[in-house]
């Protein structure tokens, strides 16, 4: 089976060739839609992303049956996975190496916000804190410096710690 190393190298060709062709076209930027829709008398919601379907749920404090993520924890997941994937470019980009990579992702949510009890905290996760566990021949300087760049180059990182507008409309079917 091939290493984490064995993978960054593929890593780097392959991006290699993606930055050339993207130095050479005017590719505009990649449009992303996902749905979630709520699934009858369960309230269970399956998210559609391409041809991808993850299964979102509540606990039972929630009218919940457990059968899934919850959003907060999906965007935990999202966090965790695009700042491991993150770690990997700028690793291909920085000439590290890498034998094991890890991304854990914490925080903390007080549902009191959401249930609109008077005096409540905050209603987003917060205290979020992540750990990449890296193990490698790299430096201690060169893992710092590959840590600022994955926190300049991550699109949800970013998402989550700049300010993000976000527009919504209601939008009413007839049956």
């Amino acid at each position: 089976m091939p290493s984490l190393r064995d993978y960054l190298e593929f890593k780097q060709g392959k991006l290699a060739k993606l930055a050339e062709h993207l130095r050479q076209s005017d590719t505009p930027a990649i449009p992303l839609q996902v749905t979630a829709r709520v699934a009858g008398g369960s309230g269970v919601r399956p998210v559609q992303i391409r041809e991808f379907t993850l299964v979102t749920d509540s606990g039972d404090g929630l009218a919940g049956y457990n059968l899934g993520p919850t959003s907060p924890e999906l965007l935990l997941a999202s966090l965790a996975s695009c700042l491991a994937h993150t770690y990997l470019i700028v690793a291909t980009q920085h000439n590290i190496t890498y034998d094991r990579l890890e991304v854990r992702v914490a925080a903390e949510i007080d549902f009191r916000g959401i249930l609109e009890i008077e005096g409540a905290p905050s209603i987003a996760p917060y205290n979020l804190h992540y750990t990449a566990q890296i193990e490698s021949p790299a430096s201690d300087a060169e893992l710092a410096a590959v840590q600022q760049a994955v926190e300049q180059l991550c699109p949800i990182f970013l998402a989550v710690t700049q300010p993000l507008p976000v527009t919504g409309e209601v939008v009413r079917l007839t049956s």
